[in-house]
């Protein structure tokens, strides 16, 4: 009896210690995550309810899927609303209705998470690794010259998107990950350079390019193609990189982010059209970007906000300090221990914009 007390005690304090390490998942924008289940998802931000990680789908097992890895075929679900129907018709499980951004979000159970993945190990894991396709090549080439032209840590630098997962194919971009504020700056900083003079393979984007992008995104709901175009040729964090498509998303480090799960609420209100003056534009190289305004003016007569926020890395380096912008999004009031305070969130939709207009 003593010694069947005990062991029930011994299997409830390793329940209680295993369930302790899978609250403790540090997960941030960039990372993916494998379900119980086989689905695949993209972690969002750096802010998680401790019970569960906010991620959204990504690959799905399917037998008649395009990608393959492990013996194992899986699809790719592209829109966001796409994700949300199947989601509710296979896996509701993994839609709920978050107390803090009240509203509903994608998001997996701790319990639920059967493998973590993380760009900066799977980086590392390439470099080491004696055979590699063509993807992951030019994943390890672009990180390695990028972190040698602009002088950062190889350990600041990961793989993300289809590579990090091996779900890749011959026309995948080539995803990289940049943590930390300051290195984002330095490598955006060399990226000028490195896509001014074509350097180590570096190119724009051609018009055919944007036109596959603008179709891809479609953008044609939001802005023309010319508008379109005037803003993306621009940017330096995507491009070309010997032929490939790239992007580069830069993330905050983990002591770069002060705000907790719950220290702030969020609440929408109702889609919106501002007309502002960019401020601020430090934050809109990193994801999720803010843009801080000035004599900004919502549509309604709603209080306006003061910042312009996007978790799509398609937003950044979108528009840049003085710039007078209109954007349309959804507007959000942001309760805190300080006030309250309003932001635009723009990404949710694909009518979403934000535009440059003087």
């Amino acid at each position: 009896m003593c010694l069947a007390f005990n062991v029930r005690l011994w299997v409830i304090f390793i329940a209680a210690r295993n369930c302790e390490a899978q609250l403790g998942l540090r997960l941030r924008e960039g990372d993916f995550i494998e379900t119980t289940e086989g689905l695949i998802f993209d972690v969002k931000g750096m802010l998680h309810p401790p019970d569960r990680v906010i991620a959204y789908l990504r690959y799905v097992p399917d037998k008649n899927g395009g990608r393959q890895r492990f013996g194992l075929r899986y699809c790719k679900v592209y829109d966001l609303s796409a994700r949300a129907k199947l989601l509710r018709a296979k896996w509701p499980e993994y839609l709920y209705l978050d107390p803090v951004l009240n509203r509903e979000i994608q998001g997996v159970p701790v319990i639920n998470v059967k493998q973590e993945y993380h760009p900066v190990e799977k980086l590392a894991q390439l470099r080491r690794a004696s055979k590699l396709d063509q993807q992951q090549r030019s994943a390890v080439d672009m990180a390695r010259i990028l972190a040698c032209e602009a002088r950062v840590p190889m350990a600041k630098i990961g793989v993300s998107g289809s590579t990090l997962v091996d779900l890749h194919t011959t026309r995948s971009d080539v995803d990289l990950i940049v943590y930390g504020s300051r290195v984002a700056r330095i490598c955006h900083s060399k990226l000028q350079t490195l896509l001014s003079t074509g350097s180590h393979g570096f190119s724009r984007y051609e018009k055919k390019d944007l036109q596959r992008l603008y179709s891809q995104r479609k953008q044609k709901a939001s802005t023309s193609f010319e508008l379109f175009s005037r803003h993306e040729q621009s940017k330096l964090l995507q491009g070309k990189f010997r032929g490939t498509d790239y992007f580069i998303r830069c993330v905050r480090e983990w002591s770069e982010c002060r705000e907790r799960y719950g220290s702030k609420k969020y609440f929408g209100v109702c889609r919106s059209t501002v007309r502002a003056t960019i401020s601020d534009d430090t934050e809109s190289i990193l994801t999720p970007c803010i843009y801080r305004l000035v004599d900004a003016k919502a549509s309604r007569m709603l209080r306006a906000p003061s910042q312009i926020v996007s978790f799509r890395g398609r937003f950044c380096e979108q528009a840049q300090n003085g710039a007078r912008v209109r954007a349309r999004g959804t507007l959000e009031k942001v309760v805190g221990t300080h006030g309250e305070e309003y932001r635009l969130v723009i990404g949710e939709s694909p009518r979403d914009s934000l535009i440059v207009v003087g």
